[in-house]
């Protein structure tokens, strides 16, 4: 079996609220394979994130995350 892949997730503004305690990062231990969306989705945060940022770089939903990676999750900004 193979082991948690390590990522650290870090929740811009109000995003924080989908995080243990309120934090607006932490490093999460997830299952080998585990996308940006099913990631999103475990964290019941799918339908309020605009942009995923790994290591620095625009991602898609379906990008499968590695042991070490720097998720930022970022949501709409209002303007007026």
């Amino acid at each position: 079996m193979s082991a948690a892949v390590r990522v650290q997730v870090h929740m811009h503004g109000n995003l924080r609220r989908f995080m243990a305690g309120g934090a607006d990062r932490a490093v999460l231990e997830l299952a080998p394979g585990t996308t940006v969306g099913a990631l999103l989705g475990q964290l019941g945060a799918t339908d309020d994130v605009w942009l995923v940022a790994v290591n620095g770089v625009a991602v898609e939903l379906d990008r499968v995350l590695g042991p070490g990676d720097r998720v930022d999750c970022f949501e709409p900004v209002a303007g007026g």
